[in-house]
C-alpha cells in the first residue's frame, strides 16, 4: 500500500516575531508569514498560496520591491543570508550572504530595494553593522560603508530606506543614529543632517524625492527636505501639517516608554500614515503639495486575555502596508491576526473620530490551541484557546469561523458531539454539557469535575468520557447519569481512546500503564504496564485488537500490543514522536514531531517504518484531527495557527453517497418570536404601503391642483406677453419710420454742406500743398537724422529689453509658484467658505422658521385683540344709549358737554365701521365655511368610494396570494431540485475524477502487467530452449546408454553443461524463495487464525 499524502489547503495564523509582516502585492493579494512558510492570500477568492520555508529556517525581515514581483526574506543564523523569491513562480532567484568573515554577526537587522528594484540594501547585526549594497541580481556586492557609531555604543541602526527617485541616496535611522548616505564612483559619503545623538528613530519615509519623515519613540515626527530638518511636529498636538510653514523648533532628547512611539511610517500618493503608540493608527491626507490633513484615527480591538498585563505590548504596531488603489492599510501588531482599514469612506467631518480596525479573513486564536474535536454528521470541528478563552466552531469545507463565544475564565478541553448539536466544554470550575444553537453555545448540564483536560463522545455518541486526574467518569447523554467510574491508574491519565463500536476504551497513564475497559460491565478487561517509558500517543485499531503506542525510553519507539502483550517494537531513529493518529479502518497512520512536522506511514507498518514528512507549522503541534470520512485533516499549533489538509490516499475510495446534515438548533420561545416578529413587520409594511399609497394619491390630487393654477398662470403671462410684443412691434415700426425719414434729410442737409466745404477748400488746398512740399524736405533730412538715432536707441533698447525680460521671467516664475501657493489657498478658503455658506444657510433658514412663528405668535395676538374690540364695541354701543338719556335728561348740560358728544361721536363712526368690516369678514368666512363643508361633503364620497376600492384590491390581493403560495411551493422546490443536481453533478464531476485516477492506477498496473507477461514469455520461449537442448542431448546420450564408459562420458558432459546455468540456478533459488514465503505465510495465518479463535471464545464466554 502506499504512503498517504497531506496537501494543505490552507494555513490560518501570522507570525508575529517579523519585522515588516505584512505586504500588499496587488488590491486583494497579501503577502505574510505564517508556520513555517510565507503565504500569498487572497481573501476575497479564498485562494492562498504558500511557499514552503527549509526546516530550521528562522527569518527576522521580509522586504518587498516597488513593483511588487520580488520578497527578500532575512535568515537568522551563524551566516546570516538573505533570500530573494520570485512572488508569481515563488522560486528563488538569488541568494545574497556577507562577503567577509564575521562570526559574531547573527542577522540584519534592516534591509530595502531601491525605487527601480535592481538593488538591495541591508544592514547587519552589532558589533560592526555594516551598510552592504547589493546587486542583487548579479549576486555580488557593489559597495559597502561602516556606519557604528564608535562614539556611542548604544547607537544601533534599525531603519533603513531607499529614495523614491535617486537609487544613490539612502536614509537610515534608528536608535541615537540618523545618516544620509550618497553615493557616488561606489563610494558612500554621508551629508545632511546627522545631530541625533539623543533621539530614538523608531520610523522613516520618504513623502517624495527630497522630503523625508523620521518618527521617535516619544511621538515626534521630524520633517527634512533636501537633507536639512525644516520642523519638528508633536503628534499629540497636530491635526494638519503644513510642510511650507517653518516654526522655530528645539531638539530636546528623546524619553523612552513614553506610550506615544511612531512606528511602521508609510507613505502613499494620497498621504501617509503610522502607527501613533499602542493600538493607535493615523492617516493623514495629503490636501495640495504642502498641507497634509488628519483624515483617520484607526484602533486595534480589544482582546480578551488571561494576563492581561502581559499582552500589553501585542498593540505595538509592527507594520503598515497600503495597498496600490491606496484606499485600503493592512496594519499587524503582536497579535497574530491581520487587520485592515478602509479609507476616505467617511463623510467630510470637522472632528477625526476614532474607529476600530476590522479583522481580515476569519477570527483567529492567539495563543496555544489547547483542543480540537472533530463531528460526524456535519463538517465542522470545535477548538479552544488556552490564552484568549475562547471557543471556536470552523467549517473545515468553507475553512470559515462559523461561531466564536469568548468567556471569562479558562477553558482546559472541548468535545463535540457526533451529530454536531451538543459540545463539552472544561472549565475551571466544572465540566458543561452545552447545545449549539444557531448563534450561541448554551448550558444544558453541569458536571463537578474542576479543569478537566481530556474528555470525549464516545462514536456513537450516547457516551462521554472524562478525566479527573487518575479516575475516568462515564456518563450517558441522555439523562447524564454517571455510567461508571473507571479507577486503577496511579498516575495522571494522559490519553484515552474509544474503539469503533463504543465497546471498549483504552486509557494510558502517565505511569506507563495502558488499560482496557469493558463499556457494557465497566471493568478492566486488559492491562500492561510499561515501566521506565512516558507514553506520547494512543490508538486502537478498527477492530479493537491491537494496540498502537508511541513510548520515549532513550529512542522512540512505536509498540504494537496484542492481549496484553508487546507483540512487535518499531525503531524511530531519525524522528522524536509526540503523538499518534490512526484511521478508523486501519488505512491512514499519522504522528507528530517536535517543531511541527507530521508524519504518515506506509500501511501496514513494517520493521522498517517508511512515512513521508510535511513540515508548516513553525511550532510544536498541541492537536490534531480527521474527518470523518477520512479526506480532511486539521492541524493545530502552540502558536494559534491552524492548518487544513486534504488527505491522498490512492487504495482511498471517497464515499460519494456521504452527506453532511445543516440543521441547527433553535428554542421554542425564541422561534415564536421570531415568527411574530414577522408577522408583526408583515402587518406593518402592508399598513405603510397603504398609508404610503394614500400620501401618494394626495399628493397627486395637490400637484394636479397646482400645476392646474401654475398652467392657468403662465397661460395668462403668455396671452399678457403676445399682446405687449404686439404693441412693441407697433411701436417699432413707426420709430423706424421716423428714423428714414430724419436719415433723408440729414443726407441731403450734408450734401449740401460737403459742396459748399469743396468750394472754401480748393484755394486753401494749393497753399497747403506748396507748404507740404518744403515740409516733406525738411521731414526727409530729420528721418535720416533720427534714423540713425533710432538704430542707436533700438540697439540700446534690445539690449535693456533682453535684461528686462530676464528680470521680469525671473519675477513671473516667482509671482507664478506664489500665485499656485495662493490658488490653494483660495481652494481651502473656497472649502471653508463653501462650510461657512453652508452653516449660513442652515441659520438663515432656522431664523427664518424663528421669524415666521414669531409673526404668526403676533397675528394670533391680534386676533385676540379683535376679538377683544368686539367686546368692547358691544359695552360702547350700551354707553351711547345711556348717554342719549343723559342727554334728554341733561339739556342744560349740553353746551357744556358739546366737545365730549363731538368726540364720541368719531369714537362711534369709527366702531361703526369696524363692524361693518366685520360683518363683511364674517359673512366671508360664512362662505368660506360652506365651501369646506361641501368639500368634506365630497371628501366622504371619495372616501367611501375608496373603501369600496379597497375591498376590492384586499380581495384580489387575497386571489393573488392564493395564485402566488403554488408558484412560490414550486419556486421551491424546483430551487430544491436545482441545489440536488448541482449536489449531485459535484458529486458526479468527484466520481469523474476518482475514476479517472482509477483509469490511471489500472493503466499503469496493465503496463506493468503487460511488461511482466512479456518477461514471462520470453522466460517461457528461452525454458522452451533449453529444454529442447536437453531432450536433444539426452536422446544423444540414449543412443550410447550399452556402452557404460562413453554413457559416463555424455552424462558427465552432460551436467557439466547445464549445472553451470545461471538461469537455471535463479530459477532454484526463485523456487525455494518462493517455497520458504509459502511456509512463512502458512505459519502466519494459522497463528491468526489461532488467535481469532481464541478471541471468538472469549467473547463467547463474556456473552
Amino acid at each position: 500500500m502506499a504512503t498517504p499524502l497531506l496537501q494543505s489547503r490552507v494555513l490560518y495564523g501570522l507570525k508575529t516575531d517579523v519585522i515588516s509582516n505584512a505586504h500588499y502585492i496587488t488590491d486583494n493579494d497579501i503577502l505574510y508569514p505564517v508556520g513555517n512558510a510565507l503565504a500569498i492570500h487572497n481573501f476575497h477568492e479564498r485562494r492562498q498560496r504558500l511557499l514552503r520555508l527549509p526546516e530550521k529556517y528562522q527569518i527576522n525581515i521580509i522586504a518587498v520591491t516597488p513593483n511588487k514581483k520580488y520578497v527578500a526574506m532575512c535568515e537568522v543564523g551563524d551566516k546570516p543570508i538573505i533570500s530573494i523569491y520570485d512572488v508569481h513562480s515563488l522560486r528563488r532567484r538569488k541568494t545574497l550572504g556577507i562577503p567577509y568573515d564575521c562570526p559574531e554577526v547573527k542577522k540584519f537587522t534592516c534591509v530595502a530595494f531601491s525605487f527601480d528594484n535592481k538593488y538591495l540594501a541591508g544592514v547587519t547585526d552589532l558589533p560592526d553593522q555594516t551598510m552592504l549594497f547589493y546587486a542583487w541580481e548579479k549576486g555580488k556586492v557593489e559597495s559597502s560603508i561602516k556606519v557604528i557609531n564608535p562614539q556611542n555604543p548604544s547607537a544601533l541602526i534599525s531603519q533603513i530606506s531607499c529614495n523614491p527617485g535617486d537609487i544613490g541616496l539612502v536614509a537610515l535611522a534608528g536608535r541615537f543614529s540618523f545618516k544620509f548616505l550618497t553615493c557616488s564612483e561606489t563610494i558612500w559619503r554621508p551629508y545632511g543632517f546627522s545631530k541625533t545623538d539623543n533621539l530614538l528613530i523608531s520610523s522613516i519615509c520618504w513623502l517624495n524625492n527630497d522630503r523625508l519623515l523620521a518618527g521617535t519613540d516619544d511621538g515626534r515626527i521630524l520633517f527634512l527636505e533636501n537633507g536639512d530638518l525644516k520642523s519638528i511636529f508633536k503628534m499629540s498636538d497636530v491635526t494638519q501639517i503644513n510642510l511650507k510653514v517653518r516654526e522655530e523648533f528645539v531638539i530636546y532628547p528623546s524619553t523612552e516608554k513614553s506610550g506615544e512611539e511612531i512606528q511602521g511610517l508609510v507613505s502613499f500618493p494620497k498621504g501617509f500614515a503610522f502607527g501613533y503608540g499602542p493600538g493607535r493608527v493615523l492617516v493623514f491626507e495629503k490636501d495640495g503639495q504642502h498641507k497634509f490633513i488628519n483624515k483617520h484615527i484607526f484602533t486595534v480591538p480589544r482582546q480578551v486575555t488571561k494576563d492581561p498585563d502581559s499582552t500589553k505590548s501585542f498593540y505595538d504596531i509592527n507594520s503598515i502596508s497600503a495597498n496600490p488603489s491606496s484606499d485600503r492599510l493592512i496594519v499587524t501588531t503582536g497579535w497574530s491576526q491581520l487587520f485592515v482599514a478602509k479609507l476616505w469612506t467617511s463623510a467630510l467631518l470637522l472632528d477625526v473620530t476614532s474607529e476600530d480596525l476590522g479583522i481580515m479573513g476569519q477570527a483567529l486564536h492567539q495563543g496555544p490551541i489547547n483542543s480540537l474535536s472533530m463531528c460526524a454528521w456535519k463538517s465542522i470541528f470545535i477548538t479552544s484557546g488556552d490564552d484568549d478563552r475562547s471557543v471556536r466552531i470552523w467549517d473545515y469545507e468553507s475553512e470559515n469561523v462559523v461561531m466564536f463565544k469568548q468567556y471569562q475564565e479558562n477553558i482546559y478541553s472541548v468535545a463535540l458531539h457526533p451529530i454536531g448539536l451538543f459540545c463539552l466544554i472544561g472549565f475551571t470550575d466544572k465540566l458543561r454539557f452545552m447545545t449549539i444553537s444557531i448563534d450561541d453555545l448554551l448550558t444544558m448540564q453541569e458536571f463537578p469535575i474542576r479543569a478537566c483536560k481530556i474528555v470525549k463522545f464516545s462514536n456513537g455518541g450516547n457516551f462521554f468520557a472524562a478525566v479527573n486526574a487518575n479516575i475516568i467518569h462515564v456518563y450517558t447523554t441522555i439523562d447524564f447519569s454517571s455510567k461508571f467510574l473507571l479507577k486503577g491508574h496511579t498516575g495522571k491519565i494522559s490519553h484515552i481512546v474509544w474503539s469503533q463500536h463504543d465497546f471498549k476504551l483504552i486509557s494510558a497513564g502517565l505511569d506507563g500503564g495502558i488499560y482496557t475497559w469493558d463499556m457494557t460491565t465497566g471493568t478492566r478487561i486488559g492491562e500492561i504496564i510499561l515501566k521506565n517509558v512516558s507514553i506520547n500517543g494512543v490508538g486502537l485499531t478498527a477492530d479493537a485488537s491491537s494496540i498502537y503506542c508511541i513510548v520515549n525510553h532513550e529512542i522512540n519507539k512505536i509498540y504494537e500490543i496484542k492481549e496484553d502483550a508487546i507483540v512487535r517494537e518499531l525503531s524511530m531513529t531519525k524522528n522524536q514522536l509526540t503523538s499518534l493518529l490512526l484511521g478508523k479502518n486501519d488505512s491512514l497512520i499519522f504522528a507528530t514531531c517536535p517543531g511541527g512536522v507530521i508524519l504518515s506511514f506506509k500501511i501496514p507498518l513494517l520493521e522498517a517504518l517508511e512515512c513521508k514528512d510535511v513540515h508548516i507549522h513553525c511550532t510544536d503541534i498541541t492537536n490534531f484531527s480527521l474527518s470523518f470520512n477520512e479526506q480532511n485533516l486539521i492541524s493545530a499549533g502552540s502558536d494559534g495557527s491552524l492548518c487544513f489538509w486534504k488527505v491522498v490516499s490512492p487504495e482511498a475510495t471517497p464515499d460519494s453517497d456521504y452527506m453532511y446534515t445543516s440543521e441547527v438548533l433553535i428554542g421554542k420561545n425564541d422561534l415564536g418570536e421570531k415568527i411574530q416578529l414577522i408577522e408583526e413587520l408583515t402587518i406593518r409594511i402592508k399598513e405603510l404601503e397603504t398609508e404610503a399609497a394614500y400620501k401618494m394619491r394626495q399628493i397627486e390630487v395637490q400637484h394636479n391642483d397646482k400645476m392646474r393654477q401654475v398652467h392657468q398662470g403662465y397661460c395668462e403671462a403668455i396671452e399678457e406677453l403676445k399682446a405687449k410684443i404686439d404693441k412693441l412691434h407697433e411701436e417699432r415700426t413707426n420709430e423706424l419710420n421716423n428714423i428714414n425719414f430724419e436719415i433723408a434729410k440729414m443726407k441731403y442737409e450734408h450734401e449740401k454742406s460737403v459742396k459748399d466745404m469743396e468750394i472754401r477748400y480748393d484755394s486753401k488746398l494749393i497753399v497747403e500743398y506748396d507748404k507740404y512740399s518744403a515740409f516733406e524736405v525738411k521731414n526727409n533730412l530729420m528721418r535720416e537724422s533720427y534714423k540713425r538715432k533710432i538704430e542707436k536707441i533700438e540697439a540700446a533698447r534690445v539690449k535693456e529689453l533682453e535684461e528686462t525680460i530676464k528680470t521680469h521671467e525671473a519675477l513671473l516664475h516667482e509671482k507664478g509658484i506664489q500665485l499656485q501657493e495662493f490658488h490653494e489657498e483660495m481652494s481651502h478658503q473656497v472649502r471653508i467658505h463653501e462650510r461657512i455658506k453652508d452653516q449660513i444657510e442652515d441659520d438663515a433658514d432656522r431664523e427664518i422658521v424663528e421669524i415666521r412663528s414669531g409673526y404668526e405668535s403676533l397675528l394670533y395676538e391680534e386676533r385676540q385683540a379683535n376679538l377683544k374690540l368686539k367686546g368692547e364695541a358691544g359695552v360702547l354701543r350700551n354707553k351711547y344709549t345711556a348717554n342719549q338719556k343723559e342727554i334728554e335728561d341733561l339739556k342744560r348740560n349740553v353746551s357744556h358737554l358739546q366737545d365730549e358728544q363731538h368726540q364720541y361721536q368719531k369714537t362711534i363712526e369709527q366702531l361703526e365701521k369696524d363692524v361693518r368690516d366685520l360683518k363683511g369678514e364674517i359673512s366671508e368666512r360664512d362662505a368660506a365655511i360652506q365651501d369646506k363643508e361641501k368639500s368634506i361633503y365630497d371628501l366622504k364620497r371619495n372616501n367611501q368610494e375608496l373603501e369600496k376600492y379597497k375591498f376590492v384590491l384586499n380581495y384580489k390581493i387575497v386571489e393573488l396570494k392564493n395564485q402566488i403560495e403554488p408558484k412560490d411551493d414550486e419556486i421551491m422546490e424546483l430551487k430544491d431540485k436545482v441545489l440536488r443536481m448541482e449536489k449531485e453533478m459535484l458529486t458526479i464531476h468527484n466520481e469523474n475524477k476518482n475514476l479517472q485516477l482509477q483509469i490511471s492506477d489500472m493503466s499503469d498496473k496493465l503496463s506493468g502487467v503487460k511488461k511482466e507477461v512479456q518477461i514471462e514469455a520470453e522466460k517461457n520461449r528461452n525454458n522452451q530452449q533449453l529444454m529442447k537442448r536437453i531432450q536433444k542431448d539426452l536422446v544423444d546420450t540414449a543412443g550410447v546408454i550399452q556402452e557404460p564408459h562413453a554413457l559416463k562420458v555424455a552424462v558427465m558432459n552432460l551436467y557439466n553443461r547445464y549445472s553451470s546455468d545461471e538461469k537455471l540456478q535463479r530459477t532454484r533459488e526463485a523456487s525455494l524463495e518462493v517455497e520458504c514465503e509459502l511456509i512463512r505465510q502458512r505459519d502466519h495465518l494459522e497463528r491468526t487464525i489461532d488467535s481469532l479463535k481464541r478471541q471468538f471464545s472469549r467473547m463467547k464466554k463474556t456473552t
